[in-house]
């Protein structure tokens, strides 16, 4: 009993701690970080860590303290159900292509009415028809009958905001995927790979609360139940915190001002052509940048970025991301044969020519090898 007890603490600590952890790493990046669009991205996170460390105590007190628990029972409502919702605002922060996009703060609304309307219900509740609610055998009570149903009924109603909302975040990745290698070189950040471990482990953590209420064995559900979810939930948090801290995703917007050039300087520059644009790239090399995105050309070539997408879709048959990856794999390939480079490492040339990381370069050299004739043409 005492190993179990002691698992239990250990469990709900590492999970705790972790958030507090990830939280002050984030905070000393807010600090650092200029760019406003990034701080709103850290803050929320921050939030939500917040949210999470109150919703694991609140756990902690089913475990330890039931009076204390069902004192704080609005609570855990409450930040079960903000969760989900704080977890697709983040999605759609770090998935957002566009200025206009802007996250509602309707989706908020639902979770908070309904923690708002419970409180207010439990509030009302005599304390000794508290005190005889189980969380698995449903006592029905004259005149209590609606709020102890509505009151078990919370972990459904949790589970169901919480399908729906990863369902919301998952379509928010897939689509961003689609879009994002028109404007973005970066094909490490453009992937957001990262974020399908926080999917699997989301889809993972899911059940397990559901199997509390058939499997029979207390020591057995508790540690199914408790110790394995917060295990899952350290492993999100420091993914997470990771990869944002890193700023492994793009925060792509509008360029207004190079989309709004105007016809006086879009005629004073050549029209675009593949001569305009491979004499541009062969003698500026803006591929070496490795956080190029399209939005940095389009003053260049006094276009907007629609229109140049659009060109090199047309002309060379590949999206912007393949199009400047082609450029930085011949620059490895140059780089590789020159005479002084012969003992050089490869990693070292894979960053002299533009690639952000090794993964990075395998990625595009895999991809880039299913392209048909893929490339410009020198």
């Amino acid at each position: 009993m005492e190993i179990e007890r002691l698992l239990l603490i250990m469990s709900f600590s590492i999970a705790v701690f972790s958030a507090l952890f990830c939280s002050i790493l984030l905070l000393i990046r807010l600090f650092w970080n200029k760019d406003e669009f990034i701080k709103r991205v850290i803050i929320l996170l921050i939030s939500g860590y917040i949210v999470e460390i109150i919703y694991v105590i609140t756990i902690f007190f089913y475990n330890f303290d039931k009076d204390t628990f069902i004192q704080t029972k609005p609570v855990n409502f409450l930040t079960m159900l903000l969760l989900p919702v704080m977890f697709y605002h983040l999605i759609f922060k770090i998935t957002r292509l566009r200025t206009a996009e802007q996250f509602s703060f309707w989706h908020y609304v639902l979770p908070l009415s309904l923690a708002a309307g419970y409180g207010l219900w439990f509030a009302l509740t005599p304390w000794s028809i508290l005190l005889l609610m189980d969380a698995k055998d449903i006592q029905w009570i004259a005149g209590y009958k609606g709020f102890i149903f509505f009151d078990y009924s919370r972990f459904y109603i949790r589970l169901i905001l919480s399908l729906i909302y990863l369902g919301l975040a998952a379509n928010r990745v897939i689509r961003y995927r689609k879009e994002i290698v028109q404007y973005s070189s970066n094909m490490e950040e453009t992937s957001l790979a990262w974020l399908y471990q926080i999917f699997g482990v989301l889809f993972l953590v899911i059940p397990f609360p559901v199997l509390y209420y058939f499997i029979g064995s207390e020591v057995y559900t508790k540690f199914v139940g408790l110790v394995v979810p917060l295990l899952f939930i350290l492993l999100l948090n420091v993914t997470t915190c990771y990869h944002i801290f890193r700023q492994n995703f793009i925060l792509l917007t509008e360029d207004i001002i190079a989309d709004r050039l105007s016809e006086q300087e879009k005629e004073s520059r050549e029209p675009l052509s593949h001569e305009v644009v491979s004499k541009y790239m062969d003698v500026k090399k803006p591929y070496l940048d490795p956080n190029l995105k399209i939005t940095d050309l389009i003053t260049a070539f006094g276009t907007n970025r629609t229109y140049l997408s659009s060109f090199i879709n047309t002309t060379y048959g590949l999206n912007f991301s393949m199009y400047i990856n082609r450029y930085r794999l011949e620059e490895f390939q140059r780089l590789k044969e020159l005479p002084e480079n012969k003992m050089a490492d490869e990693e070292e040339l894979v960053y002299l020519a533009g690639f952000r990381s090794h993964q990075s370069f395998k990625r595009s050299e895999k991809i880039l090898k299913s392209a048909v004739n893929a490339g410009p043409n020198q």
